[in-house]
């Protein structure tokens, strides 16, 4: 069984990771029971070295991750991919012409058009047997569609018809914004908006999931398939004022 085919068994739990570039966070996300790391190459700071360092360690104790990566650009794609990432996803997908072109450079032929090359993601193998790394590498490698905009919300059947897009996830975020409401990804129109990605995401077998906050992901909790509400940055800051309130207490209690 693939770490793919395990997610119909239960929702996978995940991490978004901007800034923090130290291999301990693999350790600890593993141990805490985190599903997979996803690592953030629109928004983040991570350079790609180190991005295969992380991925390398985490794909030897068994904690995928999944890259966001800037543009549907071939260099983008198959290039962290080689570096081992599991799975990628290109954002502000719009027509069904991209998600073709995400599946072209994500996967192997048949089913794409990827070069090969060892590395990584054979974990540095000896050469050879071409074949069956193609087809072990496209059974363990997500091609993610992420919709952000109307235009990709109304042409969501058609993008999810690609054979070889295996999951889509919504930037809400983005999505309010291009529905001129920034500020309330719960209000009603959104949430319509998002409930057409689930039924098309339903209707085309294939995996949904949000980078929301939690009131978001527990309003769509029951066809979620990855849980993606923490993030390093969001995580770092509200414990530094858990902190600080903490010392505030402390410093008050002796007044």
């Amino acid at each position: 069984m693939t770490w793919i085919q395990n997610i119909e068994n239960h929702p996978y739990k995940g991490m978004l990771v901007k800034i923090i570039e130290n291999p301990a966070i693999v350790c600890m996300a593993k141990d805490c029971g985190m599903d997979f790391l996803f690592y953030d190459l629109e928004h983040g700071v991570l350079t790609y070295r180190k991005l295969h360092d992380l991925m390398l360690f985490g794909n030897a104790i068994q904690l995928p991750s999944i890259v966001r990566v800037a543009q549907c650009a071939r260099k983008d794609i198959s290039q962290i991919l080689d570096y081992g990432a599991r799975g990628v996803m290109v954002p502000m997908i719009e027509t069904k012409a991209q998600a073709e072109q995400l599946v072209a450079y994500s996967k192997y032929p048949p089913i794409g058009k990827r070069s090969y090359s060892g590395g990584a993601n054979t974990f540095y193998g000896p050469g050879g047997n071409h074949a069956k790394h193609m087809a072990e590498i496209n059974a363990n490698t997500l091609s993610i569609v992420q919709i952000e905009t109307c235009l990709g919300v109304a042409n969501i059947d058609e993008i999810l018809s690609v054979e070889g897009i295996d999951a889509v996830i919504v930037g809400p975020c983005d999505l309010g914004i291009s529905m001129n409401n920034p500020d309330n990804v719960m209000a009603c129109e959104e949430l319509q908006m998002i409930q057409k990605v689930i039924d098309a995401a339903h209707a085309h077998h294939k995996y949904f999931g949000i980078i929301g906050g939690v009131a978001l992901l527990q309003y769509f909790k029951q066809d979620i398939d990855f849980f993606l509400s923490a993030i390093d940055t969001n995580m770092i800051r509200n414990a530094m004022m858990q902190a600080v309130n903490t010392y505030e207490d402390m410093i008050g209690d002796l007044k």
